[in-house]
């Protein structure tokens, strides 16, 4: 079962029910795939020379174009808005998927979010099994506030055991930001409110059972990225 925003790595993932229903009780690890630059191995006596001996290659890993090892990297694209070269170009007049990398912060990180099947048609979104440094635009979703609903939600935990949960509205800060120049290309700031209490409530090592906040969905911004992604 997956959520539509995921946290920053933790060990442990759990699932809590709304009361009434089967509790589940969910664990596992996300990892966030990509290709992790290796070591150089250079041994004690350095690069071999050219025909003029002794001068090691003026080619090195620090001159090749930048990507990130790993989805996480891509945190300094939606917070300053730097990018990596390496990344393919961004051409918004080819009628093509341009596919991008979701990254969102419930205010405490950035980490990567893999909707699920469905929320966005295929290839606009890369996966956590897809290269992050295949990606033309990063997509940045952030929760900026947070306020109590007043309203509380009965549940239960995966060994039956019931407690409260108290919602919250939130305000975020959705962006559109090319993954090799950092550009910005849009901008847009809106809430998430329900006055409903949730089926389920998605929480790892750390966190609060006893919060949950409400969050903006795919379905209420896919409007707004596709005319970068899909033009």
């Amino acid at each position: 079962m997956s959520s539509t925003s995921s946290r920053p790595p933790t060990p442990r993932t759990r699932v809590w029910i709304a009361a009434g229903l089967l509790g589940v009780a969910l664990c596992g690890c996300s990892s966030l795939t990509g290709s992790t630059a290796g070591g150089t191995g250079d041994g004690a006596g350095g690069s071999a020379g050219g025909a003029n001996g002794g001068s090691p290659s003026t080619s090195s890993a620090a001159d090749a174009p930048e990507v990130p090892a790993t989805a996480l990297d891509l945190e300094r694209v939606c917070t300053d808005g730097l990018g990596y070269s390496g990344m393919p170009a961004y051409d918004r007049t080819k009628k093509t998927v341009h596919p991008a990398v979701l990254m969102n912060s419930p205010g405490d990180g950035w980490s990567q979010s893999e909707p699920p099947a469905g929320d966005f048609p295929k290839g606009w979104i890369l996966g956590y099994s897809d290269k992050p440094a295949d990606a033309e635009l990063v997509v940045c979703v952030e929760r900026t506030k947070a306020s109590p609903t007043g309203r509380k939600c009965d549940m239960e935990s995966d060994d039956g055991k019931p407690f409260t949960v108290s919602t919250y509205n939130t305000s975020y800060r959705l962006k559109v930001v090319e993954a090799r120049t950092g550009e910005e290309l849009s901008e847009h700031t809106g809430e998430a409110k329900s006055d409903e209490c949730p089926m389920y409530i998605f929480t790892s090592d750390g966190e609060d059972k006893d919060k949950h906040y409400n969050e903006v969905r795919p379905k209420d911004y896919r409007k707004r990225v596709q005319p970068f992604i899909a033009p």
